[in-house]
């Protein structure tokens, strides 16, 4: 998503924004483990650090500290109206395709609909605060790689029958951050600028 309301706006006091969902320390060394199932390929790809790890729900752009602050409002809105729940992360695959990947993730196996609802509840909360909708179509998957350079990325459908073996685990889903990354020579710095707890974590997990 991007503000409506800068398109093509130069400002001072920028920062690039996303939403997302922080990961368990158990769920993050489980994925940076998969990276075993990719390793012939390994010098192709620009890993991200375990650290770094994160299940995104939206993807903001660069915006105005003021709207950075109405990012955290649309994210305390949309977490308001959702009680907590289990997702489990299994799989690994790529973008757009695994002859020609560009992003290499791993996927959601249980849990996907009730991502999908939270998403949808954080874009209405962004529209309402005049944030322009994403085009592309919520699919939820935590990135690990990304192919080096512009030549041809690698081919990964040899050994793909393994893919869909790959077990991570499960963590809850109870709150929302928002994390404003600044881009630095090795990898970003990422700083949480704003958190949303789920409903009434009181309630209970909701297993769907």
């Amino acid at each position: 998503m991007t503000p409506a309301e800068d398109v093509g706006r130069p400002a001072p006091d920028r920062h690039r924004v996303f939403v997302a969902v922080p990961l368990s320390p158990a769920v993050r060394e489980a994925a940076a483990g998969a990276r075993a199932a990719f390793a012939a390929h390994a010098d192709r790809c620009r890993w991200v650090s375990p650290r770094q790890l994160h299940l995104t729900l939206a993807f903001l752009g660069d915006i105005t500290t003021a709207q950075m602050a109405d990012a955290v409002d649309a994210a305390r809105a949309a977490a308001a109206s959702a009680a907590p729940f289990l997702v489990a992360f299994a799989g690994v695959g790529a973008f757009p395709s695994l002859a020609a990947p560009r992003v290499l993730w791993v996927g959601v196996a249980a849990g996907d609909d009730r991502l999908a609802a939270l998403a949808g509840a954080l874009e209405a909360a962004l529209r309402a605060r005049r944030f322009a909708p994403d085009p592309r179509p919520f699919a939820p998957h935590l990135t690990l790689a990304r192919a080096r350079g512009t030549g041809r990325p690698p081919d990964l459908r040899r050994g793909s029958e393994a893919f869909g073996r790959v077990t991570i685990g499960e963590q809850p889903v109870a709150e929302l951050i928002v994390v404003k990354s600044v881009l630095g020579p090795s990898e970003p710095v990422h700083t949480v600028v704003g958190t949303a707890r789920l409903g009434d974590a009181s309630r209970g997990l909701e297993v769907s």
